[in-house]
């Protein structure tokens, strides 16, 4: 499976250092494609967009498009999944496996970001994702995306009750 965006792709929302080295990037934007993004989508139309995503570009990149004469903006898909891609390279990024072990990939003339700030940076990703998603889903829903089937449970608030 491709990445369906790169580097230049979330710098244009954060702030990424420029580097030759996506080895650990693309990483963390696959596991937020399958882990993230393929849940709100829908398998249907995640398989779809994977396959062939010149056939999705107003989907992915978004724009504007109208419904019952008002007009609105789609942030696109990209946006969302840079977002979660870009929170999960703040928190995971450093972590390298070498033959020895894991380790924590360190400069010699600087100093690591602390668990709890990537924590920190992490989460408020992670929340901006699903606001931007928000947008992306009103999209899908007003157009009637005939691959996507809305899911009415968030992420994280599912409730179980016991019938008695």
């Amino acid at each position: 499976m491709q990445p369906l965006i790169t580097r230049n792709d979330i710098a244009r929302y954060k702030q990424i250092a420029k580097t030759p080295h996506d080895d650990k990037l693309n990483e963390q934007i696959l596991d937020a494609q399958l882990l993230d993004v393929a849940p709100l989508i829908g398998e249907s139309l995640f398989n779809k967009i994977v396959s062939s995503p010149q056939d999705h570009i107003d989907l992915l990149d978004g724009g504007i498009y109208e419904h019952d004469g008002i007009s609105y903006t789609n942030y696109g898909l990209k946006m969302v999944l840079a977002y979660f891609a870009y929170a999960r390279y703040i928190m995971f990024s450093s972590a390298i496996d070498t033959p020895f072990s894991v380790v924590e990939k360190l400069s010699d003339n600087s100093r690591p970001v602390e668990a709890s700030a990537r924590k920190t940076i992490y989460t408020l990703n992670r929340q901006a994702a699903q606001q931007v998603w928000d947008n992306v889903r009103n999209y899908l829903i007003r157009t009637r995306h005939p691959d996507y089937t809305s899911c009415t449970t968030k992420q994280g608030s599912l409730r179980f009750k016991k019938i008695v």
